[in-house]
């Protein structure tokens, strides 16, 4: 299994981002995570959520690391051109000696998109969008000179220089659990993010795996060159307790009408002692999963990471 974290630019200021992901590589972890977000969930903006960009801030965190991936979760397609985006990354790669990635969804905060003047539209038309850029990126990373024109952009002589140190190109993973867009990254892309932040349950798990390696099947493409990646938050507890409480958070903030029962949340939500992740990760890599990123919730140890590092990986 490989590990990613999730290193949450919310609130958090530069220096303690750029600390957080020394310690993270010290530790061990394959690779760090920043959210492609503009505006915190506080909409109202009551807080003033800080919120630091996702491709300005990872060339600076390539300078302050040695050897750890440097990727988003994930980055939102409409933010930026992709003949543009495919130059960021190029250029990350060669600032990092070849560890950027590119993880991409197609959008869906509508707040955020209104608030700096993006157009917000359909979602099968952001999902269209998404779908062309794929192989825009794939193009461009590989070829001297780019023509190409389909029904969002047209590019004309289009060249970048210097390549991606990686080659073909960064790995390229589509962020969804949609099925047309799982559909799409299955045909074009290096693997999957399964987005199981609010509601996981790992019972479901084997349906969407099968459910992936059937459009592999279909595509003919190797699925031992595709990663199926998980994205969650986990919380470690020291107590019975504690982790009573944490459940009952949990259910709490599901809907009315919807709310599970305390042994399902036990089972399919990463809460517990570091054995009971420890056997939870082992299921799901047993099932088909090959990384996790994911982010220590409010945690009963002074230092969960280094906890988590230790017992856990």
């Amino acid at each position: 299994m490989k590990y990613g974290y999730f290193v949450r630019s919310t609130a958090f200021s530069y220096p303690d981002i750029r600390d957080l992901s020394i310690k993270v590589e010290k530790l061990g972890f394959d690779s760090i995570h920043i959210n492609d977000h503009f505006l915190g969930m506080d909409v109202r903006q009551d807080r003033r959520e800080s919120m630091l960009d996702a491709m300005m801030l990872l060339p600076a965190l390539a300078v302050e690391t040695k050897k750890i991936k440097l990727g988003q979760i994930v980055l939102c397609n409409s933010f930026r051109n992709p003949a543009y985006l495919a130059k960021m990354i190029s250029t990350l790669d060669n600032i990092s000696n070849g560890r950027a990635l590119l993880w991409i969804g197609a959008g869906w905060f509508e707040e955020e998109y209104k608030a700096y003047g993006y157009p917000f539209p359909s979602p099968k038309r952001r999902v269209d969008e998404m779908e062309e850029s794929l192989t825009i990126y794939k193009k461009i990373f590989t070829e001297d000179v780019t023509e190409f024109e389909g029904k969002f952009w047209k590019l004309t002589k289009h060249r970048n220089f210097p390549k991606p140190i990686q080659k073909p190109y960064p790995q390229l993973v589509v962020g969804t659990t949609g099925k047309r867009m799982i559909d799409i990254a299955c045909r074009e892309a290096d693997g999957v993010n399964l987005d199981l932040w609010y509601r996981p349950n790992i019972e479901e798990l084997p349906t969407r795996i099968e459910y992936i390696n059937e459009r592999l099947s279909k595509h003919n493409r190797d699925s031992s060159g595709f990663e199926i990646s998980l994205f969650a938050m986990m919380t470690l507890i020291e107590s019975q307790e504690r982790k009573d409480e944490v459940i009952d958070r949990i259910i709490k903030n599901y809907p009315e009408g919807s709310k599970p029962t305390r042994e399902h949340v036990a089972k399919n939500h990463y809460i517990g002692f570091p054995e009971d992740l420890k056997e939870k990760i082992k299921i799901i890599e047993n099932m088909g999963i090959k990384q996790i990123v994911f982010w220590l919730g409010r945690s009963d140890f002074e230092d969960s990471i280094e906890i988590f590092s230790k017992k856990v990986m």
